[in-house]
């Protein structure tokens, strides 16, 4: 069942069968631009006889003009695009999939991610959402650098097999990391890595060439100059895994923000730093300890060649 954008009610988009067996998938096609709500239920005829199921969820799809789909200025880019190659900053691609809406029994989501750069061979990207919630470490390990943490371990790990199939994962690209230093207060980030999966750092929050701001404390409320703003809301897994919500600030699509973690060290080893709800950068940090659950967006690089 289907119900259209700017329809009142559901109506019947086909009944789908295949050699007595029911068949699991259908692709809607050709799609004009708006918001449509999916539902299914299954069936089996017995004779004349036909037993109904229950309707499942209704699922939401927003379908792009082709217009916007795969336009986006020089500068920034809008919409979601289903060709990688043509990928601009500010775009969004799918890739992947991952629990977003709390129901465990409709399956994962397909990850929505922003484009920070396409150098015509590589996408970096970084999840739109906050994807799940986690202690930077969730034991004790003594020096605490981004190396040696257990949330770079669970990423390239636990989430790395959960979001990516066997052919995604030839497409992700292994990325060699900087760690820096904190910039005011001259922490030690520790050994550079390489990693699949891995977290922002302070010098990517204010990397131009990436559409962020240029400094650490401006929040981008206002955001009167098309930046990407750096604010974020979690998933409602992520909420359930106890993400925190902002009662006060708000993103770009209206819902609450949260806070995020970032890689790099805080004011000292013991801390990490992270990006507020309202998109500043956070240099002194919060505690990398066990009890410390922060927002998670993953960053990758996609091989698009």
């Amino acid at each position: 069942m289907v119900k259209k954008p700017g329809a009142k009610k559901f109506t019947k988009l086909a009944a789908i069968s295949e050699d007595g067996t029911a068949k699991r998938t259908y692709t809607a096609e050709k799609l004009a631009e708006g918001e449509y709500q999916f539902k299914v239920r299954a069936y089996l005829k017995n004779g004349k006889k036909t037993v109904w199921g229950k309707y499942s969820k209704v699922a939401k799809v927003k379908v792009a003009s082709k217009s916007n789909e795969d336009k986006g200025s020089t500068e920034t880019g809008s919409g979601i695009v289903s060709d990688l190659s043509k990928a601009k900053r500010g775009n969004s691609v799918i890739f992947g999939s991952y629990e977003q809406d709390n129901d465990l029994d409709n399956g994962k989501e397909p990850i929505e991610w922003i484009v920070l750069s396409n150098n015509g061979s590589e996408l970096f990207v970084l999840s739109k959402y906050a994807l799940d919630c986690m202690p930077y470490n969730s034991k004790y390990v003594a020096g605490e650098t981004w190396e040696i943490s257990t949330l770079r371990s669970w990423l390239n790990d636990d989430f790395y097999n959960a979001a990516f199939s066997d052919a995604e994962k030839t497409a992700i690209k292994t990325t060699k990391l900087k760690n820096n230093d904190n910039p005011n207060y001259g922490t030690n980030g520790g050994n550079d890595t390489e990693d699949n999966v891995f977290l922002l750092s302070t010098e990517d929050m204010i990397n131009t060439s990436y559409g962020f701001y240029s400094e650490y404390d401006v929040d981008d409320i206002a955001n009167v100059d098309k930046m990407i703003s750096r604010r974020c809301a979690p998933t409602a897994y992520a909420i359930a895994r106890t993400s925190l919500l902002s009662a006060q600030y708000y993103t770009e699509e209206g819902k609450a923000a949260c806070w995020w973690r970032l890689r790099s060290p805080g004011g000292d080893s013991s801390l990490s730093t992270f990006v507020g709800e309202a998109g500043y950068v956070e240099l002194y940090g919060i505690d990398n300890g066990l009890y410390y659950c922060s927002s998670i967006r993953p960053a990758i690089v996609i091989s698009i060649k």
